[in-house]
């Protein structure tokens, strides 16, 4: 009957390991028999052994749990590699396997688990944040896709407030550097193509997608390309009619299609919103307060640009976006330098492109419309629009006369091999 009072030392001692160890020395007490205890607590004498040992030597406190902790560990880190990790994590914010691939460029051999432990040891680890897009959908077939067919276009505030610090946002203001960030990045390869405008227009937005046309067409691309955009004014705003009219008009005689995401789905624009946290993070922190003037911030950006679709390492494809693209087709390296330059200075070519009047209004004038959709209905011919080949004849000799799309003549590709 006595021993059907006592559990056993296991289960006792996984609830409370204290009371665990005083009920031994209390039943040692009574019974006086290193044996019987064994018995009733269903353990082996050696364990009762050790907790009578410990509350001879330290009492009670004796009986608290000890640390785990090995006294030598000779695989573990070495505090040098450590404090490289720990610097690199503080300096960019990076995660384990960038910081990993970067000290693996200088010469230090050290894997991402190691890096996730040192970070998890200093309590640098990430707190993720649950998302409201946490169930990952595939939108596209990337097998099936052609490389710089299918782009995500998107528009960036160059002055956020809540990202760049008071001091780089009066030296952003000092240089006169425009506040708009237009950009247009592959899905299939995620190479990127960026420019600027002072002003947030439909013209600035159609000048931007037309150029990107162009320029992709000029390295032997055939294909349909898409440009994938929200519903911003800035991209023909939610009329129906009037994405109707630019695909007919503007774009199917490029062979091009305009295509607006959803309302509310954000998630569909997942690949340029991502991609404009990169540039707050690794270009306009770090860059703005460093230019002079205009001129060397259009030049940093140019090299941004060139340094992410070339040698800036993309997690998500296991290398460089340019590398990807080379995979797939041989193309020329000079792909990688879209023209970075001011919209507003297509202006004229704007008006060549579609003379009527009142085309050229801000994208936040929802009362006007760029394209009307009557226009469309009337079958009104838009110069140039209709003969694909005499856009081109225009389009091109005029960005060319602006000094951007002809880099070569300001820089060449060797400028930017760091």
């Amino acid at each position: 009957m006595t021993e059907n009072i006592y559990l056993t030392y296991y289960e006792l001692g996984k609830s409370a390991p204290l009371l665990a160890r005083k009920a031994i020395i209390k039943a040692y007490e009574e019974t006086g028999n290193i044996s019987e205890v064994a018995r009733l607590f269903r353990t082996t004498r050696k364990t009762v052994r050790k907790v009578l040992r410990r509350w001879r030597e330290g009492g009670e406190d004796g009986l608290k749990d000890l640390s785990r902790r090995p006294n030598r560990s000779p695989r573990r880190t070495s505090a040098a590699v450590e404090a490289l990790i720990v610097a690199e994590r503080k300096k960019t914010g990076y995660g384990r396997d960038r910081i990993a691939r970067l000290l693996r460029e200088r010469g230090v051999e050290v894997r991402p688990s190691t890096v996730r432990y040192v970070l998890r040891r200093y309590k640098l680890s990430i707190k993720y944040k649950r998302s409201r897009y946490r169930r990952r959908n595939r939108f596209y077939d990337f097998d099936a896709l052609y490389p710089l067919q299918h782009f995500q276009v998107d528009l960036k505030e160059v002055y956020d407030a809540t990202t760049l610090s008071e001091q780089t946002l009066r030296w952003a203001k000092r240089l006169n550097i425009p506040p708009y960030q237009w950009t247009a990045i592959d899905v299939k390869t995620r190479l990127r193509f960026i420019s600027y405008s002072y002003e947030k227009t439909f013209t600035n937005g159609l000048m931007f997608m037309l150029l990107v046309i162009y320029f992709v067409r000029s390295f032997g691309i055939e294909q349909k390309i898409t440009l994938q955009t929200d519903n911003g004014e800035e991209f023909g705003g939610k009329s129906v009619d009037k994405l109707e009219y630019l695909n007919k008009k503007v774009f199917a005689p490029l062979n091009a299609e305009l295509l607006h995401i959803p309302k509310g789905k954000k998630e569909y624009q997942a690949f340029v919103e991502r991609s404009h946290q990169t540039d707050d993070n690794e270009f306009y922190i770090p860059q703005i307060e460093r230019c002079a003037d205009l001129k060397e911030f259009y030049f940093r950006a140019l090299r941004w640009e060139f340094m992410y679709n070339t040698k800036r390492h993309h997690s998500t494809l296991g290398m460089t976006p340019f590398s990807k693209l080379s995979m797939e087709r041989k193309i020329s390296r000079s792909v990688a330098l879209f023209p970075v330059m001011q919209l507003e200075k297509l202006t004229d070519l704007y008006f060549k492109l579609f003379p009527q009047t009142g085309y050229h209004v801000s994208a936040n004038d929802q009362n006007s419309s760029l394209l009307k959709s009557e226009a469309g209905r009337r079958g009104d011919r838009q110069p140039g629009i209709d003969n694909p080949l005499l856009s081109r004849a225009v389009f091109i000799p005029a960005c060319q006369h602006q000094g951007q799309i002809a880099i070569r003549q300001r820089w060449s590709v060797s400028d930017f091999l760091f």
